[in-house]
């Protein structure tokens, strides 16, 4: 019979193995979700209209952060979109009323996704007197072009917006 090469046995080693691979484990599961979650954060909406209403509301938002906005736009105009969306919240802010958009009557335009929406803006704001005053705007047709983008963060996302100015259309300036 041959002996077995007596190896001491360390359980205080064992269980220090052990607890490693579980730490392993339960750290590298929440790592790759948030990895996993950070790319379809940043990733586009499924179809034109929705690419498209997920703008408006982003850019609407009353305490947007910008990244709601970000994740909407095509990748080769991100940079003027953003600033042409900077400047209608400065118009917004200006006008020191609070604005919710409304939109309606979504449709395709044409196949290689241009969509269009008759969009009202709701004013509301506090009288003098203390009580609230609502507004809704007269509806007026925005047109949205879209275009499916590829890759990790693809998706339909919006590439140009065909809007009447704020000023003098929706909001007295």
């Amino acid at each position: 019979m041959i002996a077995r090469p007596h190896l001491p046995r360390s359980w205080p080693l064992r269980l220090a193995i052990i607890a490693a691979f579980v730490a392993t484990g339960c750290l590298a599961v929440p790592a790759g979700w948030a990895v996993v979650k950070t790319a379809q954060a940043g990733k586009g909406e499924a179809d034109p209209i929705a690419a498209a209403n997920a703008y408006l509301l982003a850019a609407f938002a009353e305490y947007g952060d910008g990244f709601g906005v970000e994740r909407c736009l095509c990748d080769s105009r991100r940079e003027d979109l953003l600033e042409e969306t900077s400047r209608m919240r400065g118009v917004i802010k200006a006008s020191g009323r609070s604005i919710k958009v409304e939109s309606s009557d979504w449709k395709r335009v044409d196949g290689d996704g241009t969509v269009s929406a008759t969009i009202k803006l709701r004013f509301s704001e506090v009288a003098t007197d203390g009580r609230p005053i609502f507004v809704v705007g007269a509806g007026h047709e925005w047109r949205f072009k879209t275009k499916q983008e590829r890759g990790i963060d693809g998706g339909w996302k919006v590439c140009r917006i065909d809007a009447p100015p704020l000023c003098g259309t929706h909001i007295r300036c």
